[in-house]
Formats: C-alpha cells, structure tokens, sequence
C-alpha cells in the first residue's frame, strides 16, 4: 500500500463560551469545500458539539481537546502564604500551563503528520498551537475574525511569526495595521456561502404555525447569538416604532445565549416587558436549521453596535433571496451595497433601523428587489467556492515556499 503523501491541515476551533456562531459555520464550509485528492483535513474543537457530526460527513476527521485549566490555588491559602502561593502558582501556570501544552501539542502535530496547523479564531488566542508549529517546523496560519480595540504584545509577538494571517474583511484588515498589527502576512480572503446549503425542513406556514404567528403579520428575523455588541436591543426599540404600523408584527430572535451573557438576554427580556411587546418579540433559542426562520422572514435584521468584522448572516439571508437592513460598521458595507442588495442605518439608532424595516416591508415589489440583487451579489461576489480557492492557492505557496526552504537546508 502506497503512503499518503497529501499534506494534512489540522484545523482548530477553540471557542469555549458553549455557542455556536459564525465561525463553526466558516470553517465547515471551508472543510467541505477542500478538494480531497489534494489535503487531508482533520478538525479539533475544545468540546463536543451539534455540528461535529456535520464535519465528520465532510470527510473530515474530529478531535476534541479539552481547554488547559490553570491553577488557581492561591486564592485559597491562608493571608501568611499568600505570596509564596502566588509564585508557586505562577511557575506551575508557566511550566505545567503553559510549556508542557507546547510540548504536548508539538508532539501530537509531529505524531499525527500534520503539515499545516491552521487556526480558526484570531492572534489573540491559541498561542500555544502557534508556539508548538514552530517547534514542530509546520506550517502555521490563523483566521483573525475579530475586530479588536487592541493587540497585547504576546499576539504582536506570535502573529507576526505566522506563515500567514487571514483577515475574513478588509474591515478586519485595516482595524489590524490601526492597531499596530501591520505584518506582511496579512491577506484578505472574505467568507463565503454556497446558497445550495440553505436548506428547507419546515415551510414558513408551518413554521408560523408551530410559534403562533398570524400567517399575514410582518416578520422581523434577527440570527445571532444574544449578545450585547450585537445589539438585540436596538431591535425591540425599533420593533417598538414599527408595531404603531403594524400592531402584528413579530420579531424573532433566532441565536443561543453563553452564560456569560445572560444578563444581557435578561435585560433584553426586561426591556420587551417594559415595552409591552411580549406577543411581538420571540426568543426562540439555538436553531439548527436558521434557513427556516430566514425563509419566514420579511425582512432580516443585522444590529451589532460594535464594528462588525463579517456578518454572515447577511450572507445567508441573500442566498435565501431576502432583503437586508445592516447596521453601517465594520464589514456590513463590505457586503451590502446601500439601497441595491439591502439597506443600512447608522449603528444603535433604532429610529433609522424603524424606517429601514418600514420601507420594506411597506413595499412588497422593493423587497423582491433588494433580495434578487442580494442573491445575485452573492453568487458574483461572496459564493464559497471563491474562499476555497483562494485559501487553497494560499496553502499551495506556503507549501512551495516551505518545500523550497527544506531543499535549501538539505543542499547546504
């Protein structure tokens, strides 16, 4: 039997908030799209979840790697030995926290033939996946998928050392150089979608029919998880104005909430309360299958009040056809071309947002239109078979440069 000579990327997703968002979702379209007779693809997650089975039908095979817990026992000694603690503490998080997970990680890459170590969250974290490539001598890139206030200087440190960076928007990229992350190997490769994949498993009657929405009321659908930067918020305020017009409207809150952000979903509750809209505002949790509630919709609701550094979101409501309203930051202008394949408003004024949703929902043959266009802007523009291709053509030259650099070393 002939040895498999194609390059193996591992590639690794480490959030440990208990959510799944945006970047799961990247990464499986990335996988699925991987031409096999080139790479092989194996995937590691810090904890099991609902999309493992997803990856695994993609021919990929799955890891799961529990997160390195520190010690925390200093908190816990008596006043006296408090600072000994301390510095125990701190030598043990650096050596058994910090520098036996390198150790462990470049074993397991050397053991398992992996060739390129490839990161699926941002410079800011996995530092000791990056640490251990190098000591392995394996390739090392990182998705950076966040639009950050600030880099630390270990994240200066390690990203500038990577093979490369992918910034997923040229609003990603350039919040990087403003924050003093300005490396030559930083390249845009936007996210994209295969329209093909927003599949129907409950038709919008049904679905109405299942959280008891009148089949003629509006739908305001909002995907994401509750978070406060992505400003569910400013969509109850908004929801509050157009219900004057439509005292039948629903929106629908389509996302799960970490517990670390369970205040906010708690004050977003207070405030539909407040507001008197508990029959327009529905929580509907984790979804699965977000091209059902996509497909209810009249109008889909981008909000985050911070800079957004993707948005794909906007992306699956185009490939279901359906108009867009975006708050105008970060990456949203990147995909929405203003009054043609969506509209936009200036981030957290839920009086703009209001008047955006009213004119379309107000205009049926407006609301055909912007969905088209966003389908079609999808295809030309955003279709995943363009991120695969490029994030394949980036492999191919990191792996020429780095066969180039071993033939160097074997020469001399």
């Amino acid at each position: 039997m002939t040895a498999d000579t194609r390059p193996r990327i591992l590639f690794c997703e480490t959030n440990v908030d208990g959510t799944i968002g945006g970047s799961y979702y990247s990464l499986l379209y990335l996988v699925k799209g991987l031409d096999r007779s080139r790479y092989r693809a194996t995937v590691l997650f810090s904890r099991d979840h609902s999309l493992m089975a997803a990856f695994r039908q993609a021919g990929a095979e799955t890891i799961v790697w529990p997160p390195d817990a520190p010690f925390t026992f200093a908190t816990r000694v008596p006043a006296l030995l408090t600072i000994p603690a301390l510095v125990l503490q701190k030598g043990l998080n650096f050596t058994l926290g910090y520098l036996y997970p390198v150790l462990a990680r470049a074993r397991f890459l050397r053991a398992q033939d992996i060739t390129i170590v490839h990161l699926n969250n941002s410079i800011k974290k996995n530092h000791e996946w990056m640490a251990a490539a190098t000591l392995a001598g394996r390739i090392c890139v990182t998705h950076e998928r966040g639009i950050n206030d600030s880099y630390e200087a270990a994240a200066k440190f390690f990203g500038r050392r990577l093979d490369a960076i992918i910034c997923i928007s040229q609003a990603v990229h350039d919040n990087m150089v403003e924050h003093g992350a300005n490396f030559p190997n930083l390249v845009t490769i936007h996210n994209g979608l295969d329209p093909t994949m927003m599949q129907i498993k409950t038709a919008p009657a049904e679905l109405r029919a299942t959280w008891r929405i009148e089949p003629a009321a509006p739908v305001i659908v909002m995907i994401g998880n509750i978070k406060q930067w992505k400003g569910q918020e400013t969509v109850v305020r908004a929801v509050h104005r157009i219900r004057d017009k439509y005292p039948a409207v629903r929106c629908v809150f389509v996302g799960d909430t970490s517990p670390d952000d369970q205040y906010y979903e708690t004050a977003v509750r207070g405030l539909v309360a407040e507001l008197g809209l508990e029959s327009n505002v529905i929580f509907t949790g984790y979804q699965r299958n977000v091209a059902d509630f996509l497909m209810m919709s009249d109008v889909v609701v981008h909000a985050s009040v911070l800079p957004e550094p993707f948005g794909r979101v906007i992306l699956e409501a185009m490939a279901c056809r359906k108009p867009v309203v975006g708050s105008r930051d970060g990456a949203i202008t990147e995909l929405v071309e203003e009054g043609h394949s969506g509209l936009t408003f200036t981030p957290g004024d839920s009086a703009q947002l209001a008047e955006a949703v009213l004119r379309v929902i107000g205009n049926p043959a407006e609301a055909q239109r912007l969905g088209q266009n966003g389908y079609e802007r999808l295809i030309r523009e955003f279709h995943v078979d363009r991120n695969v291709e490029s994030t394949e053509r980036l492999y191919e030259r990191l792996l020429q440069t780095d066969r180039r650099a071993v033939a160097s070393l074997q020469a001399s």
